[in-house]
C-alpha cells in the first residue's frame, strides 16, 4: 500500500511539474546553499558545487531515464552531494564516466542492479571506525563498513541520475548493532537493496528478516522535503523521514508529558529509546506541543519513552502495538534507584520475493567474477595497513627528515587515516626533534582530534597564533574571536541549527570564518594547542575539553576567567560476586554501560571497546561528581533482553556497586531434529563424509555460512572472540558453504583466531540446509544459520540471520547442556 501510494504521488508530481524544465543550474545551486550546513559552506568552494550541479544536469540530459524522474526526487535525491557525514570528493564525475557505458542501455531498475554490481566489483564489507570515508577513498581501499558501502552506492546511483538515499536503522532491536542500506527510485517507486551486496532482483537483501524486526528505519533528506513519508524531525538543513512501514509491521504510539503539577509540559524532549549495546539508545527524539503531546510510528516491540525538561525526567516502558498511548509525568515517573525491565523486540514477519534458480546462478557467477577483479586489485597493495594509500605513505617515509618520528606519527593516527590521509597532512605533522613521550605522541604529534577529516593546519596556525603564549591565552583568544552558532528548538519541534548533523568543521575554516558550533570550537582549540606544542584533547570517555600542564589535565570552560583544573573525581568500583555461570567477565557495551545524567538526559561514557569488568571496573574508575545510570543486560537467543538499571550519585565519597546480570530460568529444550548421517564434502580431506563421522558422538554445532557476507563476517569474528570457550568445550563445529562456488570465494585468511575445532565443508546437494529448514519450520532463507545438536539427531538451539555476539550465545546454550 505504501509503495503504491508513493508511485501514484510521484507520477502526479512528475506530470504536474513538467519535470521542471525551467529550473536551471543557478536554481539548484541556490537550493544547495539555502539548506547547506555551515561546514559544507566553509570547507568546499562554490566551484565544487557548481561542478556537481552541472554533472547532475548532464546526467539528466544524457541518461535514458532523465525525463522520468520527477522534480522533487531529482532535487532532493540526485542533486545533493552529501550522503552522510563523509568527506566530500569528486566521485560524481569519476563514477559518471565509469558507469555511463554500463547502464545507458538498461531499464532504470536493471541500471540500479548494475550499479550495485559495479560497487561490489570494487568494495566489500569490513568493519571500521565511526568516521565515514569518502566514496573515492572507499573504492581505493576496496572495503568499507555498511555506512561507507551505502554512501558509495548512493553517490554512484546519483552520478547517473538515479534518485537514491541511505536508509539507517539507528540500532537493531533483536541484536546489538545497526545497519545502513540504500533505497533507489526506479520506474515510479522506491526500492531497497544491500550496498555492494548485489542480488538478482530489487527489494531483496540479507537484512529482509532483520528489518522486519526493527523498531525504526529512517533517512535524512537534504532540504525541506514534502514527500508522502512521515516526518520524524525537521531542521534548517534536512528533513528526517520514517520509512519503517516499507519493511515491518508498525503502530503509532502517542505520548503525553505532564509537568510535576500535572499540567501539559510544552517543549519537553521525548526520546524513544531501545536497548542495544548495553544502553538504552535514542533512536528518535521529538518535542511536545502545547498540549504536551508527540507521537511516533515504530515497529511492534518494546521501547523506553524518556521525557525531560528543565532538568527533570520521566521514564515509561511501552510496547508499541499493544500500548496506543502513554502519559509521562516529570519527576513522578523518574527512574527509581534500581529496577528490572524486560525488553521484547518485534517478531520476524514478511515474505521474500521469488528468485529463480537461473537468476541465482547467474548472480553467483557474476559475484565470483567481481570478487576476482577486486582480489586482483588488492594483490597490488604491498602493505595491508596502507590499503590504497601506500604510495603516499612510502613517499612520506622516504622524504621525512626524522624516520623515527615519522614512524611514530603513523603509529598514533587511526587505521583508517593510514588508508586515506594525504601527503600534505603528513608533512604538516612531521618533526625533526625526537620525543617519544606518550603524552606528546598522542596529544601533540597526533593531528587527529575527533572524527574530523584531516587537513594541514599546524604550520599555518603556528604562524597565525604566534602571539598566543599559553593555553589560558588560547582560551581567551577563542572567546574573543570565535562566535558560537546557536542551536535551539522551537515550540513546533523544529531544530534551528546551522549544523544539525554535527559535521566537523575544518580548523582553518573556523579561524577564517570566526564562527562554528561547540564541537567545531573544541576541535579548533585542540588543533591550535597542538600546533603550539601544548598537549590537548577532547576526553575520550566523557567528552570534556582539556589541556595538559604541569603533570595534570585541566578542564577548559569557556566564558570563565581561566581554565580550571579537572574537577575532583571519585572512584567507582563494580563488584560481581554473584557471577553468572555463563558470563564470567562482563564486557562493556555487551553486558553493561555507564551513563551520566545531565539535565535529565543520558550521556554515555565511551570507554574503550575492549573494556571489561575485571580489567577496568573491578578495581575502580574515576568519575566526576554527578548523577549516573548503570545499565546491565542479558540478551536471549530470541532477541529478548533482561535489563537491570541502577541510578546513583557520585559525591564526596568513593562508591561500590554490584553488576546484576539477570538470567532466564528457562531450560534448554529439544526443538527439532537433524540427521547426523547427512553427507557433506570435507574441504580439508577433499572427500564426502557424514556429519557423524566428522564429529563423533555427543553434541556439536552446524553452521551454514556465506562468503563476503556481512552477517557471516560478524558471526565468524564473534566466534573467534570466544575461541577459548569453544576449544575448552572440545566438540566440533562444522561450517558448511552452500556450494563449491561459495567455498572458493571465501577467504579464510581474513578470520584469524577461529577455534581449532572447526571443520570446513560444503553442504552436498543442500540436504543439511534443507533438513534444518524443514524440521525447524524456518520460513526465512537468511544466512548464517547455526544449530546446536547431538549425534542422536536432536536439535536444542537454532539461530538464524544477523546476530551479534553469536559466539557468546552459543556458549551459553552449550553450558546449559
Amino acid at each position: 500500500m505504501n509503495r503504491l501510494l508513493t508511485f501514484l504521488i510521484c507520477c502526479l508530481v512528475g506530470a504536474t511539474a513538467g519535470f521542471a524544465q525551467g529550473v536551471g543550474a543557478e536554481d539548484y545551486l541556490e537550493f544547495l546553499y539555502q539548506y547547506m550546513p555551515l561546514p559544507d559552506r566553509t570547507d568546499y568552494t562554490r566551484a565544487f558545487y557548481e561542478r556537481n550541479v552541472a554533472l547532475s544536469l548532464q546526467a539528466r540530459r544524457e541518461m535514458p531515464w532523465g525525463d522520468q524522474v520527477p522534480e522533487r526526487e531529482f532535487r532532493h535525491f540526485v542533486v545533493p552531494v552529501r550522503v552522510n557525514n563523509e568527506h566530500l570528493d569528486n566521485s560524481r564525475e569519476v563514477f559518471y564516466h565509469a558507469l555511463k557505458p554500463r547502464v545507458e542501455g538498461l531499464s532504470m531498475s536493471d541500471a540500479v542492479l548494475e550499479v550495485n554490481h559495479w560497487c561490489h566489483e570494487h568494495v566489500t564489507y569490513r568493519p571500521s571506525d565511526a568516521r565515514t570515508s569518502s566514496p573515492l577513498a572507499t573504492v581505493r581501499t576496496a572495503y568499507g563498513r555498511c555506512g561507507e558501502e551505502s554512501t558509495l552506492l548512493v553517490a554512484a546511483l546519483r552520478s547517473v541520475g538515479i534518485p537514491a538515499r541511505q536508509v539507517y536503522t539507528p540500532r537493531w532491536a533483536h541484536t546489538d548493532d545497526n545497519h545502513a542500506w540504500v533505497e533507489a527510485w526506479a520506474d515510479g517507486a522506491w526500492h531497497f537493496l544491500g550496498a555492494c551486496e548485489p542480488e538478482p532482483i530489487l527489494d531483496l537483501g540479507w537484512f529482509n528478516e532483520s528489518a522486519s524486526r526493527a523498531m525504526l528505519m529512517h533517512t535524512k533528506v537534504f532540504g525541506r522535503y514534502d514527500g508522502p513519508e512521515e516526518v520524524v524531525s525537521q531542521t534548517d538543513c534536512y528533513t528526517e523521514i520514517n520509512v519503517t512501514n516499507n519493511y515491518a509491521p508498525t503502530a503509532r504510539i502517542d505520548v503525553y508529558v505532564n509537568d510535576p503539577q500535572g499540567h501539559p509540559a510544552e517543549g519537553a524532549l521525548v526520546e524513544f529509546k531501545l536497548y542495544n549495546y548495553a544502553e538504552f539508545y535514542t533512536m528518535a527524539m521529538k518535542a511536545t506541543d502545547n498540549k504536551g503531546h508527540t507521537w511516533l510510528t515504530a515497529g511492534r516491540g518494546d521501547l523506553l519513552v524518556w521525557a525531560s525538561k528543565d532538568g527533570q525526567m520521566g521514564v515509561r516502558r511501552v510496547s508499541v502495538g499493544k500500548d496506543a498511548m502513554v502519559t509521562v509525568t516529570l519527576g513522578k515517573d523518574a527512574l527509581p534507584e534500581a529496577c528490572a525491565i524486560d525488553v521484547t523486540p518485534p517478531t520476524a514477519s514478511g515474505q521474500l520475493p521469488v528468485v529463480s534458480d537461473e537468476q541465482r546462478q547467474e548472480n553467483n557467477r557474476r559475484l565470483a567474477v567481481e570478487d576476482s577483479i577486486r582480489h586482483a586489485y588488492e594483490a597490488t597493495m604491498p602493505v595491508e595497513a596502507w590499503r590504497g594509500n601506500h604510495k603516499t605513505i612510502q613517499r612520506f617515509l622516504k622524504e621525512a627528515p626524522n624516520k623515527l618520528m615519522a614512524e611514530r606519527l603513523l603509529g598514533v593516527i587511526s587505521e583508517k587515516d593510514l588508508r586515506d590521509i594525504e601527503l600534505d597532512v603528513l608533512k604538516d605533522n612531521q618533526v625533526s626533534k625526537v620525543d617519544t613521550n606518550d603524552i606528546y605522541l598522542r596529544y601533540v604529534l597526533n593531528p587527529r582530534v575527533e572524527n574530523e577529516w584531516l587537513t594541514p593546519y599546524k604550520a599555518p596556525l603556528r604562524q597565525l597564533l604566534a602571539d598566543v603564549t599559553s593555553p589560558s591565552a588560547l582560551i581567551k583568544w577563542c572567546e574573543q574571536n570565535i562566535t558560537l552558532e546557536r542551536e535551539w528548538r522551537s515550540d513546533d519541534g523544529y531544530l534551528h541549527s546551522s549544523n544539525p548533523q554535527h559535521l566537523r568543521m575544518e580548523p582553518m575554516s573556523v579561524f577564517r570564518e570566526g564562527k562554528t558550533d561547540e564541537l567545531g570550537r573544541n576541535i579548533f582549540f585542540v588543533s591550535a594547542a597542538r600546533s603550539l606544542s601544548w598537549p590537548a584533547r577532547i576526553n575520550e570517555v566523557d567528552g570534556r575539553l582539556q589541556y595538559y600542564q604541569k603533570g595534570h589535565w585541566h578542564d577548559v570552560n569557556f566564558g570563565k576567567q581561566q581554565a580550571k583544573a579537572a574537577a575532583p573525581t571519585r572512584k567507582l568500583s563494580l563488584g560481581y560476586n554473584l557471577k553468572s555461570p555463563y558470563i564470567d567477565d562482563p564486557k562493556y557495551y555487551i553486558h553493561f554501560t555507564l551513563s551520566r545524567i545531565v539535565d535529565g538526559r543520558l550521556q554515555l561514557l565511551t570507554y574503550p571497546e575492549e573494556a571489561t569488568w575485571s580489567s577496568d571496573f573491578e578495581k575502580g574508575v574515576q568519575l566526576e561528581p554527578g548523577e549516573y545510570l548503570l545499565t546491565t543486560g542479558t540478551r536471549m537467543a530470541n532477541g529478548k533482553v533482561l535489563t537491570h538499571l541502577t541510578r546513583f550519585k557520585v559525591d564526596k565519597y568513593d562508591k561500590l556497586l554490584f553488576l546484576t546480570m539477570r538470567e532466564s530460568e528457562e531450560d534448554v529444550q529439544v526443538i527439532g531434529s537433524l540427521n547426523a548421517e547427512n553427507i557433506y564434502h570435507d574441504l580439508v580431506e577433499d572427500a564426502d563424509k557424514s556429519l557423524l563421522a566428522a564429529v563423533g558422538r555427543g553434541y556439536y554445532i552446524v553452521g551454514i555460512v556465506a562468503p563476503n557476507h556481512e552477517p557471516t563476517n560478524h558471526t565468524l569474528r564473534d566466534i573467534a572472540a570466544c575461541r577459548q570457550g569453544f576449544e575448552d568445550w572440545g566438540r566440533k563445529m562444522v561450517l558448511l558453504f552452500e556450494n563449491e562456488d561459495a567455498a572458493q570465494r571465501f577467504n579464510r585468511d581474513e578470520f584469524a583466531g577461529l577455534p581449532s575445532t572447526i571443520v570446513w565443508g560444503i553442504d552436498k546437494d543442500g540436504k543439511v540446509l534443507q533438513e534444518i529448514r524443514e524440521n525447524m519450520k524456518l520460513t526465512s532463507n537468511a544466512l548464517p544459520l547455526f544449530v546446536v545438536c547431538d549425534s542422536f539427531n536432536r536439535v536444542v538451539h537454532v539461530q538464524q540471520g544477523y546476530t551479534i555476539n553469536l559466539g557468546e550465545q552459543l556458549l551459553k546454550v552449550i553450558k546449559k547442556l
